[in-house]
């Protein structure tokens, strides 16, 4: 075999492996695609892992739910019932005993409580009518009854008196006046309202707690007022008085 023979033998064999090479090289990228794959599809793992963290919701709605709870409901149950409770649980606290000496405990009983129930209520004249109809007074068993007994204690420590002959209305004093005139006199200095009168009080100052007084009791307050010398007069007849300074 000559030379020439030899090179054209060479290079019949190169091109004959060629295009096994070549569709080696072209099989190739089919597995780089699937690792390519593998590649792109792996961001779903973490969506799943985000999901999961979903879970720490309802600790936060729990949270939520304490802090929207209303507190108060509980502290005003409290002031609402007396100490011995409801008439389901002290039944013969809502009837007057028969024997001498448990009525008159029981009357003070319900007095000290009346005198807290009004000053929590801001409550300075209460009739009979509204007395049967709220609670807890409106379970006692006897309220006509009930409600003159316990007002008896109360005006026999001085801290409340009858406003008509039939007994059906008691000015309850769970503050003294004096106070009322110590109250209303810091209360002109701080806003500077030096001038005052029963009818401005009333009319004008109503989100005041004693703006609610009895309107006569509203004229002896400011008298006692420049009775301790925290006032003048300017027209006595009307109750209307200078703040002194």
């Amino acid at each position: 075999m000559g030379v020439k023979e030899r090179k054209r033998e060479k290079k019949q064999t190169e091109e004959s492996t060629k295009p096994a090479e070549q569709g080696q090289v072209e099989s190739s990228p089919s597995s780089k695609e699937i690792v390519i794959e593998d590649e792109v599809h792996s961001p779903e793992v973490v969506v799943e892992v985000k999901e999961t963290v979903m879970t720490s919701e309802p600790d936060q709605l729990v949270e939520t739910a304490n802090e929207t709870a209303p507190e108060s409901t509980v502290n005003e149950l409290d002031i609402a019932m007396p100490s011995w409770g409801s008439v389901e649980e002290t039944e013969w606290m809502y009837g007057i005993p028969t024997r001498a000496e448990d009525r008159e405990l029981w009357a003070m009983e319900w007095a000290d409580y009346l005198l807290e129930w009004a000053e929590n209520k801001k409550v300075h004249i209460l009739s009979l009518a509204a007395f049967i109809s709220e609670p807890p007074f409106k379970d006692l068993r006897n309220k006509v009854d009930s409600f003159k007994a316990i007002a008896a204690v109360l005006v026999d420590k001085e801290v409340a008196e009858w406003q008509d002959k039939k007994k059906r209305q008691l000015r309850v004093y769970w503050r003294p006046l004096e106070d009322w005139a110590d109250i209303l006199y810091q209360w002109s200095l701080k806003t500077g309202k030096l001038r005052l009168d029963v009818k401005s009080i009333i009319i004008q100052e109503i989100d005041e707690d004693f703006a609610s007084l009895p309107e006569k009791d509203i004229h002896i307050v400011l008298a006692l007022m420049v009775k301790k010398g925290l006032a003048e007069w300017i027209d006595e007849k009307r109750g209307a008085i200078l703040i002194s300074t």
